[in-house]
C-alpha cells in the first residue's frame, strides 16, 4: 500500500508550489492616476500582501509570492502565464464585489482552481474542512446573489482585531476603507497582514496538486 504523506511528499519536493497564491477578481477599466506613481487600488493590495508572504513563508529569492493578472481586459484572450498560474498556485482568494458575481472570468478561475486536488501536507492537521480558498470582501456584496458554490466556502475575517475593525472590514470592503482616509488605511493595513497570515497557514497546512493541462481554450469568456 502506497503511504499517503510519503508520496505527498515526494510530489511537493519535485513540484513547484508557485505561485503561493492566486488573486482572482473582476477587471474593470482603470481609472486615471493622480501621479505617475500612484498604484491602482488592486495592485496596492497585491503588493502589500506579496511583501507579507515573502516574509512569513520565506521564499527564496526569485520565487513568486502570488499572481494577479494586470493586463487582461475584456474580449482578451487567456494567457499560457494565467493557465500556469491558476494551475500551480496553492491559495486561491478571490476578491468579492458585485462584479464579481456576475464575471466570467472568475467563474473559470474559480472551476479551474477547484478541480484540483488537495490534501494536507505531511505531518499537519490542519480544521476539518478547511479548504484553500480564502475569499475576501473587496467591495460590500448582496450574499445571497453569489453562487452557492461561493457561499459555501468560509468568507475571511480578520483575527486577533478589535471588533469595530472588523465590523469596519465587513462594511466597507478593503477597497471602501483605503477611501475613507487615514484610520481606514491603518485598517487596511491590519487588515492585509492578517489575510497574509491566513495564506500562510493555508500554505503550510495543504498542498494542491499541480494541473499541467489548464486551458481555457481559444475563445473569450
Amino acid at each position: 500500500m502506497v503511504d499517503l504523506h510519503a508520496e505527498l511528499g515526494r510530489r511537493i519536493v519535485t513540484s513547484t508550489r508557485e505561485p503561493v497564491f492566486f488573486i482572482s477578481y473582476a477587471h474593470r477599466p482603470r481609472r486615471r492616476r493622480r501621479t505617475e506613481h500612484e498604484l491602482d487600488p488592486v495592485e496596492e493590495f497585491y503588493a502589500t500582501l506579496s511583501e507579507h508572504i515573502y516574509e512569513l513563508v520565506g521564499l527564496p529569492v526569485g520565487a513568486a509570492a502570488g499572481f494577479m493578472d494586470t493586463d487582461m481586459d475584456g474580449g482578451q484572450r487567456w494567457s499560457a502565464e494565467l493557465g500556469y498560474a491558476i494551475g500551480h498556485c496553492q491559495v486561491l482568494v478571490p476578491l468579492l464585489s458585485p462584479s464579481y458575481v456576475t464575471s466570467r472570468w472568475c467563474a473559470l478561475e474559480w472551476q479551474a482552481f477547484h478541480r484540483r486536488p488537495h490534501h494536507p501536507m505531511p505531518g499537519t492537521h490542519p480544521t476539518p474542512g478547511a479548504v484553500p480558498v480564502i475569499p475576501v470582501h473587496w467591495i460590500p456584496v448582496d450574499l445571497p446573489s453569489l453562487p452557492a458554490e461561493v457561499r459555501a466556502v468560509q468568507f475571511f475575517k480578520p483575527a486577533n482585531v478589535p471588533a469595530q475593525l472588523a465590523q469596519s472590514y465587513e462594511d466597507e470592503g478593503l477597497y471602501g476603507l483605503l477611501q475613507t482616509g487615514e484610520q481606514g488605511r491603518e485598517a487596511f493595513n491590519t487588515v492585509v497582514w492578517r489575510l497574509a497570515q491566513r495564506i500562510a497557514l493555508a500554505y503550510g497546512t495543504h498542498h494542491v496538486e499541480a494541473a499541467e493541462d489548464v486551458d481555457f481554450g481559444e475563445g473569450t469568456p
